[in-house]
């Protein structure tokens, strides 16, 4: 098991696939590894770094096991705790404009995600394991 290789592989097969989750993918964890790395001095930056190796690392393991399985979004169940806080730093305390854009920009992708998760998690329960573009 290696987890960093897991993860490489898993994201070389959603990429392999291309279309809108490809983009969607690459949108979602570039724009939060990139700002994690640009604003690492800040504890909201590092927050969010650590949380997407995390959660790819975690996504890998269960792509590796059950590839383009429904559950692989839970993965992202962090952001119900991070993503309110990291609003809440947003709204508290004053960062700079550019700050502040990439907060908001994580915010809200994070906000669709984990409304894309729970509809994974509601068609996983009803029998739809994989998602229909994987096949």
């Amino acid at each position: 098991m290696n987890l960093i290789t897991d993860a490489i592989n898993m994201i070389r097969d959603i990429r392999g696939i291309g279309g809108m989750i490809s983009m969607w993918g690459g949108l979602l964890n570039m724009s939060q590894l990139l700002g994690g790395l640009v604003f690492i001095t800040k504890v909201e930056g590092l927050a969010v770094l650590i949380t997407v190796l995390i959660m790819l690392m975690i996504a890998g393991q269960i792509h590796k096991r059950t590839p383009f399985s429904r559950l692989t979004g839970l993965c992202q169940l962090p952001w119900l705790i991070l993503m309110p806080w990291l609003v809440y730093r947003l709204i508290t305390f004053e960062h700079a404009v550019y700050f502040q854009a990439w907060g908001w920009l994580v915010a809200t992708l994070m906000a669709i995600s984990l409304a894309f998760v729970a509809l994974d998690v509601y068609r996983y329960s009803r029998g739809h394991k994989q998602y229909s573009w994987s096949q």
